[in-house]
């Protein structure tokens, strides 16, 4: 027994002396080195979302963990690139382009560019003459021209870092502000949230206001700033014209990518394995169900005007007010629907995303002008699919002559199916009846694309007073 307390107490003993050696050898390493130089002010910024000073070209607080990427738009500056300098060249935004390869065919200088994995790239840089033929013939805009490293043009509604525009009390967020990406749109209602929640509790009175907060939208962001409204305790009011998510039922895609889980105010971490929109409306609805969030559906908000101490918000079924307005829009504006029986079914979409998924299907394409030509041309292609394009008119009038060369020649050869001077009757769940030459003729149908136009978003925001701008993003 005294052999071993011995024992212990020399083992302290040795303790005690090791760290009082390397607690010394360590502040001696310290001495000699130099102190690292603190960042300039000039060289600081602060956090949009916790207003702490961070290095200039961080790509996270570290303070809060905000991805400081989801600012990237509301703080570039204002103005045009076309002064830049320098060859144009091409800028793919890959979220929104549909794989079609007009841009592809477009280019005088081949292997420019090239489809890969359903999107085009821009394969040989050096090839590129600054031609402009891309841009001019891509349907969903998503070709963008360089010069000197910045974008040609970006217009997005005029939004700060808080999300606030130029209306006081009107806030965007989601893909209307520019960003797409379902994860950032969700993280920014959110946030939006949060401040305007802060805003609220620093004000003495709520005033007479129905609501604290009107959302008008039930997308990720619209759904995300509803469910933080109600976890804040909020009086919100949430208006969407169509259904819940009606921008993800409307996706055509067979399948996108969620790699990462997302927080969901209320719900936790949210994951859809096999990236299906099938799977994320399932889980859509899930959330709804298991949270009790409120929205009203079918219910499209025609006006907001502000007054003294809050907004009016009109719609065909009631008037509202509210303290303040989140806009969780579309960016693609309002698409304008058939109204026949059968447009709500899940193969009914009012947008064409990469067309090199589609193969050995039927496929209906409505429309008349340059997005359904093309859209028509790009699931044709190669006869991968049989395709049937509808346009109520004789002569397809306003699309380019490309586009009517290309049409012509497809049709000749028999690639695809145009039916002039017709109307869809009514979409079944494996056929649509078209009326064509005095007679109803069913056509066999796996996918229907309708692609007739709509009304844009900068209408309804320009009514309620929030510019539009252009900004200026590095390449």
């Amino acid at each position: 027994m005294e052999t071993f307390g011995a024992f212990v107490i020399a083992a302290l003993v040795t303790f005690f002396f090791v760290r009082r050696y390397l607690k010394q050898l360590t502040e001696a390493q310290r001495r000699s080195q130099p102190a690292a130089a603190a960042p300039a002010p000039a060289q600081l910024r602060p956090c949009p979302r916790c207003g702490k000073s961070i290095a200039r070209e961080s790509a996270f607080c570290a303070h809060c963990g905000a991805a400081l990427a989801m600012w990237k738009i509301h703080v570039a500056e204002r103005g045009s690139s076309a002064a830049a300098g320098g060859k144009l060249t091409p800028l793919i935004n890959a979220s929104m382009c549909v794989g079609c390869g007009s841009c592809v065919h477009a280019c005088p200088q081949t292997g420019t560019l090239e489809l890969v994995g359903g999107k085009a790239i821009l394969a040989h840089p050096e090839r590129c003459t600054g031609h402009t033929k891309c841009a001019e013939v891509c349907p969903t805009q998503a070709i963008t021209l360089s010069a000197g490293g910045k974008l040609q043009t970006v217009r997005v509604p005029h939004v700060r870092e808080n999300f606030e525009t130029n209306v006081p009390g009107v806030f965007i967020v989601g893909e209307l502000g520019g960003m797409g990406l379902i994860k950032t749109a969700i993280n920014e209602g959110r946030l939006v949230m949060d401040y305007v929640r802060n805003r609220i509790e620093t004000e003495r009175a709520r005033g007479n206001a129905e609501y604290d907060v009107a959302i008008v939208g039930a997308g990720p962001a619209g759904l995300s700033a509803s469910l933080t409204a109600q976890q804040h305790g909020l009086r919100y009011l949430t208006l969407e014209q169509g259904e819940i998510a009606s921008t993800i039922r409307q996706y055509p895609r067979h399948k996108f990518l969620m790699a990462e889980p997302i927080e969901m105010p209320l719900y936790g971490s949210l994951y859809v394995s096999d990236g299906t929109k099938e799977a994320l409306l399932a889980v859509w609805e899930t959330i709804l169900a298991n949270t009790g969030v409120r929205i009203q559906t079918n219910e499209r908000v025609e006006r907001v005007q502000r007054n003294a101490a809050g907004f009016h918000i009109d719609t065909p079924k009631g008037h509202y007010y509210a303290r303040y307005v989140v806009l969780a829009m579309g960016r693609r504006g309002t698409p304008r629907r058939l109204g026949v029986t059968g447009e709500e079914q899940s193969k009914v979409a009012y947008r064409l995303i990469e067309a090199d998924t589609y193969e050995d299907k039927d496929i209906l394409v409505v429309g008349g002008g340059d997005s359904a030509v093309e859209s028509a041309l790009a699931l044709s292609r190669a006869g991968k699919n049989r395709v049937a394009l509808s346009y109520r008119g004789e002569e397809f009038q306003r699309v380019r002559d490309r586009n009517r060369e290309h049409l012509h020649t497809a049709e000749k050869e028999g690639r695809l199916s145009v039916f002039r001077k017709s109307n869809v009757k009514q979409i079944l769940p494996r056929s649509v009846a078209l009326e064509h030459a005095g007679r109803v003729v069913e056509l066999p149908n796996d996918y229907s694309f309708v692609l007739i136009g709509g009304e844009s978003p900068e209408d309804f925001l320009r009514r309620t007073g929030v510019e539009i701008v252009e900004k200026v993003l590095s390449a």
